[in-house]
């Protein structure tokens, strides 16, 4: 590492994975811990350090990187031969470099305000990075990635004043669209949290501590979800097995306790703090496709957010706006979920739940691509609009005004509803002349 000039030095492993040995390794490891210099490689290095191939773009090696919160990725070839080492100096001359900045000053936060300052940099992010020419749904996704970053800090910042409280006694999952990757900044944190099921009578104090949480991410200027989805409700923090069994529930009586709606917010849970495997409701979940009576009321409750461009409450204001969120992209999002769920599929993305879904005989190829593409198209229309609020200083929201859009803009919007529109009605008219068995059948 000296005569390289390098802070690092991988080692090949024996499966064909790769570890590596860094300066803050050998001087824990070695100086703090007392290891002997001549201990063998492995008994210091990180073993869990992310792999990229040789291809991937590099928008995609950064949201690898901050999602894992890495400071190395180790890129190998398509045959997994090493290639070499990407450090965040690499990002430089990158449209990743504002994602990989704004991350490391947040993660490197040490007081509640110093991280209110620098999270509320975050939306700026997305700027820079479509100003260097990144897709919209990259910048999104190391949007999404950044705010992680800024929860999971929140947590370690906020558990300082808890020093009787675990961080390891629980997971937090981020639920909607940032547990998607697709949260845009008009997006709220949707949160909950699985615990160990030794925790006891300190989940109240944990709660607490949760409800503090949510406060120091309101007062950076992202905001909690207003239904109620959040951590510091009982309802969204459970132990293990109380999750274990509400999902179960949820499953065969969906019905009962709002099991559809809890079912749908979960799905799209993804662990960002703790241990990753230690959520069973997730594993549950992954049995809902033998369930056809279950699948069909989750399949309805999908089917309710209906593709529109006017609401009969603007129609009898006389406003002439459209909601880009609930009326075009969330019937995508729950359509792309329940596919998902129905071919058994773990994916959490849109783009991916359809890709998965594609060629059955509820989705067939051609509408599940137009899908994405809609989807994709909406995203970007969305991010757009919501940008030029920002640079005004207004707060970004998803209700556009007509009058305000450009008539290409509102000519896509239309055609986006029409062709979202005739997927559910097939859709439909495939849950009342099909058994629920034969949905997930090839298409004919």
């Amino acid at each position: 590492m000296t005569r390289r000039g390098t802070g690092y030095a991988v080692v090949p492993l024996e499966d064909g994975r790769f570890g590596l040995v860094t300066d803050a390794l050998l001087r824990s490891r070695v100086l703090v811990e007392g290891r002997q210099a001549c201990a063998p490689a492995r008994e210091v290095m990180d073993a869990s350090v992310p792999t990229v191939p040789l291809g991937e773009s590099a928008a995609e090696a950064l949201i690898l990187m901050l999602d894992r919160g890495a400071e190395y990725l180790v890129v190998t070839d398509r045959g997994g031969r090493l290639h070499g080492v990407i450090t965040p100096r690499d990002f430089t001359v990158s449209a990743a470099v504002a994602g990989v900045s704004v991350h490391e000053q947040i993660r490197r936060a040490t007081t509640p305000e110093e991280l209110r300052r620098r999270a509320r940099r975050a939306r700026g992010v997305v700027d820079d990075l479509l100003s260097w020419g990144m897709a919209s749904g990259k910048a999104i996704a190391v949007y999404s990635s950044i705010l992680d970053t800024i929860v999971r800090r929140t947590i370690a910042l906020t558990f300082a004043r808890y020093p009787d409280l675990s961080l390891d006694a629980f997971t937090w999952l981020s639920l909607g669209s940032n547990g998607r990757r697709e949260a845009v900044l008009s997006s709220d944190i949707d949160s909950a949290v699985a615990f160990r099921d030794n925790c006891g009578a300190a989940i109240d104090r944990y709660r607490a501590a949760f409800a503090d949480i949510q406060g120091e991410l309101a007062a950076a200027g992202i905001t909690a979800d207003s239904h109620g989805a959040t951590a510091s409700r009982p309802a969204f923090s459970r132990t293990n097995a109380e999750w274990r069994a509400a999902a179960r529930q949820w499953m065969a009586e969906p019905v009962q306790n709002q099991g559809a709606m809890m079912t749908s917010l979960l799905v799209d849970g993804r662990p960002i703090h703790g241990d990753p495997g230690l959520p069973e409701v997730m594993k549950v979940f992954s049995d809902l496709r033998r369930h056809p009576g279950t699948m069909r009321l989750l399949l309805e409750a999908s089917l309710s957010a209906r593709a529109k461009t006017r609401s009969l409450r603007d129609l009898v204001a006389r406003r002439d706006t459209i909601n880009l969120k609930k009326d075009a992209v969330l019937p995508i999002v729950n359509t792309a979920r329940w596919a998902a769920l129905a071919v058994g599929s773990s994916a959490l993305s849109t783009t991916e739940r359809l890709q998965a879904a594609a060629g059955s005989a509820m989705l067939p190829d051609e509408h599940a691509h137009n899908l994405i593409d809609v989807f994709t198209v909406l995203q970007r229309l969305r991010l757009r609009y919501q940008l030029i609020e920002y640079q005004r200083g207004e707060k970004p929201v998803d209700v556009v005004s007509r009058d305000k859009m450009s008539p290409i803009d509102r000519s896509v919007v239309a055609e986006a509803v029409r062709e979202i529109s005739a997927v559910q009605r097939r859709m439909d008219n495939v849950a009342a002349y099909l058994p629920a068995e034969a949905w997930t059948r090839p298409a004919t």
